[in-house]
């Protein structure tokens, strides 16, 4: 019987599509508005939501994909989303240059669920309750691991926009 084995090419496209799936969960609940893809994977957002009506901004957004459950969320990280700061930084920026609040969406493959996590204001002021630490992590999907700076974000204020596991088929 062969071993199988997932290779960091066939994880980056699970994610892709995870992260796509997320996409149109978002437009599901937000009617009125059409998405902007960024042009490549390692943009500092990874998407615009703006209303179809005008055309106006509505949001910054970034996705995460994480392997594990809300409760293993809550139990072995306290409750803390773990980013790259330098990403938290940038959607400081980018909120600030487009006066457009941004959001982490994260779905949290282990349950099935998807959070919504408020970073900045429409002024770019962080509003989310964060700490930030270095800690060695991960460098990227199949890098290996470095020491860099991290934000641990906290629950507190972050909206569950589903606990059906729409993205469970990938």
């Amino acid at each position: 019987m062969r071993k199988m084995t997932t290779t960091t090419q066939d994880r980056r496209k699970q994610m892709d599509a995870a992260a796509q799936e997320v996409v149109k969960l978002i437009l599901r609940n937000s009617p009125d508005c059409g998405w902007v893809d960024t042009a490549d994977s390692y943009a500092r957002a990874d998407g615009l939501l703006y209303t179809n009506r005008g055309g106006e901004l509505s949001a910054i957004i970034e996705i995460k994909c994480r392997n594990l459950g809300l409760l293993g969320l809550l139990d072995q990280h306290k409750g803390e989303l773990m980013v790259d700061e330098s990403k938290i930084k940038a959607l400081q920026v980018i909120s600030q240059m487009l006066c457009a609040p941004s959001y982490l969406v994260t779905y949290l493959m282990g349950s099935g669920t998807v959070i919504q996590t408020k970073i900045t204001n429409d002024k770019g002021e962080i509003i989310c309750k964060k700490r930030s630490d270095k800690t060695t992590a991960s460098a990227g999907l199949g890098k290996g691991v470095v020491e860099k700076e991290m934000a641990y974000i906290k629950l507190d204020g972050t909206h569950i926009i589903t606990t059906e596991g729409v993205c469970r088929k990938l």
